[in-house]
């Protein structure tokens, strides 16, 4: 059990960059035209997407007006959560 808790750590580990650098392109891709930055827009999107969508759907409801998605922020805290929870 102890090896799968480990696993998901090292998984949140790595994970939690990928979402800080999506989200950072994210403001980004649009006024650049160097094609590297939009492949690791769209590589990191495909990560990080499936994770944010089903949070996105949860608080569109909230943030509909607002015009800021927060589905990143809940993201990081809930992979920090989890960290802390498979911890000793």
């Amino acid at each position: 059990m102890e090896f799968l808790a480990d696993l998901f750590s090292y998984l949140i580990y790595f994970y939690t960059p990928v979402v800080f650098v999506y989200v950072f392109l994210s403001w980004i891709v649009s006024s650049t035209q160097n094609q590297t930055v939009r492949r690791i827009y769209w590589i990191s999107g495909q990560i990080v997407d499936p994770v944010l969508q089903p949070i996105r759907s949860v608080l569109q409801p909230l943030s509909r007006n607002i015009g800021i998605d927060f589905s990143p922020i809940v993201l990081l805290i809930l992979l920090h959560v989890l960290d802390r929870m498979l911890q000793p």
